[in-house]
């Protein structure tokens, strides 16, 4: 794939899991990459895992990149735009930001016990707050950044969104809000491409697929892995979208990581190449 030495990128919710993974595959062929979360420090955590946006920079650093941690919460735009504000003065230019903050799923790992999994109960009996998290920190989040992107970009007449999403939003997975939210991240990623087309920004929906993060490794025993990605994996889709000067004509578009790595000829980490779930879940 092609070198990204002299790219700037921005990854949103990069402390842990799929976030991490995406950050550490853009340093991989030499990105400057922006981590964003709000773990700064262990103690920080709001979930019981590891991970924080210091560890995920020095690892970018150690991998071939340049990474630099920077504190955010997603809920608050004052910071959000403080980011953008600060990556523009420090670098003059955004190649890639990929949106993939994420407060879905801060439920399940919180979860000790078997009768505290609510994750897929029926609507009516999950907390409303469950909604507030994925619509809050999942779709409003991926808006309100891509906000802040698009006029920076389309400064430079060049740059790529990617929006993680995932198979929810084309089928009933799990619960009602998540499907709503997903779906929504892949609509948002349609229509703001349309708008941006005229102006060599290329938008993206990415679905992964089960990837091994630190929570699913944590239950590793409820999962059959044999066809699993690591969150590196991701991380190597999107460096390989941003590498490619013909992307654009996949704007708007939902796309497998799976088959990204076939198009593109690249494995995971261990050398494999993981099958698309498109016949499964599409």
């Amino acid at each position: 794939m092609e070198s990204l030495k002299g790219k700037v990128a921005v990854v949103t919710g990069a402390s842990r899991g799929v976030g991490k993974g995406i950050a550490l595959g853009l340093g991989e062929f030499g990105a400057t990459v922006y981590v964003t979360g709000r773990t700064v420090k262990k103690e920080d955590a709001t979930v019981p895992l590891p991970g924080t946006i210091n560890e995920t920079a020095e690892e970018v650093n150690k991998i071939g990149g340049k990474g630099i941690p920077i504190r955010c919460d997603h809920r608050n735009d004052i910071e959000v735009k403080a980011l953008f504000d600060r990556v523009l003065k420090e670098r003059g230019k955004i190649d890639i930001l990929v949106n993939n903050a994420w407060a879905g799923y801060e439920n399940i790992a919180k979860v000790t016990k078997p009768e505290e999994y609510i994750f897929e109960t029926p609507f009516w009996k999950q907390p409303l707050s469950l909604w507030d998290d994925m619509q809050t920190v999942g779709l409003r989040s991926t808006y309100v950044a891509s906000a802040f992107a698009a006029p920076i970009m389309i400064n430079q007449n060049d740059g790529l969104i990617v929006n993680i999403s995932y198979y929810a939003g084309r089928k009933h997975m799990s619960n009602v809000a998540y499907g709503v939210c997903k779906a929504a991240v892949d609509r948002l990623t349609a229509d703001t491409a349309f708008e941006l087309k005229d102006h060599g920004v290329t938008v993206i929906s990415l679905y992964p697929g089960l990837v091994r993060t630190e929570s699913v490794m944590r239950n590793k025993d409820c999962f059959d892995l044999s066809n699993s990605e690591s969150p590196q994996f991701i991380g190597r889709c999107v460096a390989a979208l941003a590498g490619d000067s013909n992307r654009h004509s996949e704007t708007g578009k939902i796309l497998i990581a799976a088959e990204v790595a076939q198009k593109y000829g690249f494995t995971d980490i261990d050398g494999k190449q993981p099958k698309s779930l498109r016949e499964q879940l599409w």
